[in-house]
């Protein structure tokens, strides 16, 4: 692999004040050619290969690896970032019959018959359960356009500036044009984003991918050559968000925030508001203020039951279906889970939160609990002291707490061989009480805390903390039942790199070798 080819001032600016970057993968053009005639044939005439498409059609690590891609993703996630198990075929099928095309920010336009893009403008659901929507960079999305794709092809449509909203709002800064061949955008994982109607005579490709942070950022990881935030010159939203994009930029450097006590008065009383611009800087803002105020804020949502689902009705029978109601009220869901402004406000708050934050986590209310985790890991390593704290949420008889938990010791990025016993037990013992699948399609609260819990091992074992423990601990994870756990597990044990970790990933691969040569025309 060449080296990765980081991204500018510019471009990093661009990523937080919009959300996304477009990248022209610095791969030859028949390259995209074959990926485009591969991934055709596979997806019409053999399966639907879902997470197993990259193995199906391997041309396109060709892409994921290219120095463009790669050093966009390092620059904005980190050089250790995981590529997550999670991967998709997005396809959009000629509408049938004569239609007018309808405007950008439609919602929900008709797409053709068998379409697998989903016309609604939404943010992504979290795969298989759902994790916290961070305003910083922990996850990102990749969407690649192997061909050529016209408007009238349907492209994916975007949003600007709305990857940190807490909901959907009126479509504006709508991004719909045309995508040449072997385009890959990179967005941030809550960008608003909808598929478009193709009006051609050709189904249209695109292939999703999602890449994990696996260390909090301790300086810049891009060419960086300014410290301070300004607006950047291709800002598509209207609106100006200087405290809000200022924390981010601060964020992605591994900077200390400024703390601006003259901008906090009066901010909590903008927390939850429909304008999601007043919003998000009223949470910036008022992170300068009194950390007692903005604990008292989060404490106003205590007992309301918010760590529990509202799931949706069958309108026939009036059985609960194993899916989120279509609502917008802030709590527990199995798509993603929006925190309490004041939760964000307080991680932005930094260090000083420290003990607020520390004594929420024993708090009887598990919502209270699952925000101040959320809250600690976003302070990264300047959260160390309470882990112990965090580690004792490992014994909830809540999975959504066990959860949250597991993904803010991960978050903080140091300290980790006091987690490894309770992650033990939660890798090799089966709870009962979590067995009930949350989603149609099966997975349990159980398969997600085993997930954040192999994450916790990769996180370890790029921080090069407790590498035997850990070793040991993700070899075992190989027989997993959950395929995501096995691949987070090998992704671990290369990290570690000793003989034996190398040796048990590469038995654990061996056994499951594809022969990309056996198509529909060979036999044998």
């Amino acid at each position: 692999m060449s080296e990765p080819r980081l991204l500018d001032d510019a471009q990093v600016r661009s990523f937080v004040a919009n959300g996304f970057l477009r990248l022209a993968p610095d791969v030859p053009p028949s390259r995209h050619a074959e990926i485009d005639a591969l991934l055709r044939d596979a997806v019409e005439n053999e399966a639907w290969y879902g997470n197993n498409i990259l193995a199906r059609v391997p041309q396109m690590h060709d892409v994921l690896e290219c120095s463009v891609v790669r050093g966009a993703v390092a620059s904005l996630a980190g050089p250790d970032y995981y590529l997550h198990p999670h991967r998709a075929v997005h396809s959009s099928t000629p509408v049938e019959g004569a239609a007018e095309r309808p405007p950008p920010e439609a919602n929900a336009p008709p797409m053709g018959k068998g379409s697998r893009a989903g016309s609604g403008w939404h943010q992504d659901a979290q795969s298989p359960l759902a994790r916290a929507r961070h305003h910083t960079a922990r996850f990102l999305v990749g969407f690649y356009f192997p061909h050529e794709t016209p408007v009238a092809m349907g492209p994916t449509r975007m949003q600007g500036g709305s990857h940190l909203y807490a909901q959907l709002v009126a479509p504006h800064g709508v991004v719909l044009e045309r995508v040449p061949a072997g385009t890959f955008f990179l967005l941030h994982f809550d960008m608003v984003h909808a598929g478009f109607p193709n009006q051609t005579e050709r189904t249209r490709y695109m292939v999703k991918f999602v890449f994990a942070r696996t260390r909090p950022p301790i300086a810049p990881t891009w060419n960086n050559a300014e410290a301070g935030w300004r607006r950047p010159a291709d800002c598509i939203p209207a609106f100006d968000l200087p405290a809000t994009w200022g924390y981010l930029w601060s964020w992605l450097r591994g900077a200390p925030r400024r703390r601006n006590a003259a901008g906090a008065a009066g901010a909590i009383a903008a927390f939850d508001a429909a304008d999601q611009a007043q919003r998000l800087e009223a949470i910036y803002r008022a992170a300068s203020g009194d950390v007692d105020d903005l604990a008292a804020a989060l404490l106003v949502h205590a007992g309301q039951g918010r760590h529990r689902r509202e799931l949706a009705k069958d309108d026939a029978s009036g059985r609960f279906l194993p899916r989120d109601a279509a609502h917008s009220r802030r709590g527990w869901s199995e798509r993603a889970v929006v925190m309490e402004d004041a939760a964000y406000a307080l991680a932005a708050a930094g260090e000083r939160a420290l003990p607020a934050l520390t004594a929420l986590l024993a708090h009887p209310d598990p919502w209270m609990q699952i925000n101040a985790a959320f809250a600690l890991g976003e302070m990264g390593a300047a959260a160390k002291a309470a882990l112990p704290a965090l580690v004792r949420l490992l014994d909830s008889p809540h999975q959504v707490v066990v959860r949250q938990a597991l993904d803010g010791i991960s978050a903080v990025g140091v300290g980790f061989a006091v987690a490894l016993p309770k992650v033990e037990l939660l890798l090799a013992e089966s709870n009962p009480a979590w067995q009930e699948p949350q989603v149609g399609r099966g997975w349990t609260g159980e398969d997600q805390v085993r997930m954040n819990a192999a994450e916790l091992l990769l996180a370890a074992a790029t921080a090069g903390e407790a590498l035997p423990e850990v070793e040991r601990l993700a070899a075992a994870a190989l027989g997993d039942k959950n395929g995501y756990v096995s691949a987070i597990a090998t992704e671990a044990l290369q990290r570690i790199g000793t003989p034996a970790a190398l040796a048990a990933a590469l038995r654990f691969l061996a056994c499951r070798r594809w022969d990309d040569t056996l198509r529909r025309a060979k036999p044998f």
